[in-house]
């Protein structure tokens, strides 16, 4: 079994740098590298020949294989990639682990799963633990394998184009204006049983004891410590129907929404979806008792939700995952209106 491919050489045979002021990607002929892992060869060479071959779109790709994850983490320890497509089941390491141990080698990474064999469980661990971009089942449509791929590759070019902006100014002492980000986290929660919803929104806006063990648990990809609820900062609505929840997102600027799944005319995945199309920047949570795999793919994939939550589930794991979610939106925006300033001032950017 053929393990370790690399497909494709630059014409200089040089290492290329991320170009931060790269408007028009397709012109610069860059090719983003792409890392698969996948324990079946069959799988390997299709995903490659569907990457190498036209239509190319705005992005083209150096792609390697691996058939054998640590091979795969032995490479990444040398090479940085911009994303990876990776099997969930594999035998010497399952994808979940896998993806664990290249998040601390690169974090940037954009994670895609690529998987026919992936049970719900493991689903939504991959969702909550490694932050996976995109799930995409088995046998799968190649528009859909490339269009994933790019707007992975689109998200980690932006996300890393504005940190370097943002570190720019800090280089310069140049502070975040205090208005910057709201100060008030505004979370919607949208349920169809007010006692569930109610139960929610106790469990966000009091204190209690488990927030004395936040500081000491660690977060399993990154090993930071894991962001706490500052009840003073956040203000919760309910809304008991899809419809209101839309009324208030069209006239409330949303920090955070945590949606039911099972919900009377419109399920909570399609619901979250059509409030990612009016905010974009808002943490989309799921909340069910039980769920399908597509439903869940489907939030994954045109929600990009942060989190699923089982219900019902236990303070601490409701809300660190309504935390960690706060905190990465937050993060977001201040590197974003960071990097808007350097980009007023004019300062450098990397060629």
């Amino acid at each position: 079994m053929a393990s370790g491919v690399r497909v494709g050489t630059r014409a200089d045979g040089q290492k290329t740098r991320l170009r931060w002021n790269a408007v028009d990607q397709e012109k610069t002929h860059e090719k983003h590298r792409i890392l698969v892992v996948d324990d079946e060869p069959n799988i390997l060479n299709a995903v490659r020949r569907e990457l190498m071959a036209p239509p190319f779109g705005r992005h083209q790709y150096e792609v390697e294989v691996f058939a054998n994850p640590m091979e795969a983490l032995a490479r990444a320890r040398e090479q940085v990639f911009e994303a990876v497509l990776a099997d969930y089941r594999m035998p010497e390491m399952s994808g979940l682990d896998f993806l664990h141990a290249l998040a601390q080698l690169q974090p940037d990474c954009a994670r895609l799963v690529l998987s026919g064999h992936t049970d719900f469980d493991s689903l939504i661990r991959m969702i909550n633990e490694t932050h996976i971009y995109r799930f995409i089942p088995k046998p799968w449509h190649g528009y859909f394998l490339k269009s994933s791929l790019a707007l992975a590759v689109d998200l980690r070019q932006a996300t890393l184009a504005q940190r370097h902006q943002a570190n720019l100014l800090r280089e310069d002492g140049v502070e975040l204006p205090a208005d910057a980000v709201n100060e008030i986290d505004q979370i919607l929660i949208v349920h169809d049983v007010p006692a569930v919803a109610h139960a929610i929104a106790e469990s966000l806006t009091h204190s209690g004891r488990i927030d004395d063990v936040f500081g000491e648990v660690r977060e399993h990809v990154r090993h930071a410590h894991v962001p706490r609820i500052d009840t003073a900062r956040i203000k919760v609505q309910i809304a008991d129907s899809l419809a209101q929840g839309l009324k208030i997102a069209a006239d409330t600027r949303l920090s955070c929404v945590i949606a039911g799944y099972h919900m009377p005319g419109l399920d909570g995945a399609s619901f979250l979806a059509d409030l990612a199309q009016l905010q974009p920047d808002c943490a989309c949570i799921m909340l069910a008792a039980e769920a399908s795999m597509e439903s869940v793919v489907q939030a994954l994939d045109l929600a990009h939700i942060s989190a699923f939550v089982a219900w019902p589930s236990s303070d601490f794991v409701l809300r660190a995952a309504v935390a960690e979610a706060l905190a990465h939106r937050r993060l977001t925006l201040e590197t974003r209106v960071l990097a808007e300033m350097c980009a007023s001032r004019k300062l450098g950017a990397v060629d």
